[in-house]
């Protein structure tokens, strides 16, 4: 009998285990093509930038939050026209392809801002560079563990393990077959 109990217990773990199957269906990847693309062209991980997409949109090209912010990057309106001024980006910002091209153009400004830290680039675009820099200015602020903001400290853990969820079932190029 004991022994019997400890052999489940030994294969629980793996019984228990969610399939890549079902993984896959609750971490979708679409638009994996243009997500190389523009991390390429802003030096960013493909994986990091689906990070975001799923946290942001869970990959829905059209969703709108409350705050108008539109599509697969969640950007609002001045922040995509912001985007297209600096980057020189064209098109309509609603586009999927567009959206991706900008928010990614964006993270990599960050990135370059912000010298790769992933959590302050995470945290300003959620919250605003001006808010992190306020932030960071602070004498023994620890971006780890200090963001104080509530919504701003989940986006963060969320992206991340959403980016690392990514790198896991699709590789950190997003080049892991998907099927």
């Amino acid at each position: 009998m004991l022994l019997a109990l400890i052999g489940v217990l030994a294969i629980l773990p793996f019984a228990l285990r969610v399939p890549d199957a079902v993984m896959r269906t609750l971490y979708p990847l679409r638009y994996e093509e243009t997500i190389r693309e523009v991390s390429e062209d802003n030096d960013l991980e493909p994986a990091f930038v689906a990070g975001v997409v799923y946290t942001e949109s869970r990959f829905r090209p059209d969703v709108e939050s409350h705050r108008e912010a539109y599509g697969l990057m969640q950007l609002l309106p001045q922040t995509a026209h912001f985007i297209q001024r600096k980057s020189g980006i064209k098109g309509d910002y609603r586009d999927p392809k567009v959206n991706l091209r900008l928010g990614a153009w964006y993270l990599g400004y960050l990135n370059d801002r912000y010298r790769g830290d992933e959590r302050l680039m995470l945290a300003a675009y959620n919250s605003g560079e001006g808010t992190v820099d306020t932030w960071v200015s602070d004498e023994g602020f620890d971006i780890a563990k200090d963001i104080p903001y509530k919504e701003t400290r989940h986006y963060v853990d969320n992206a991340l393990e959403a980016k690392k969820t990514y790198e896991d079932l699709y590789g950190r190029d997003l080049n892991r077959d998907s099927q």
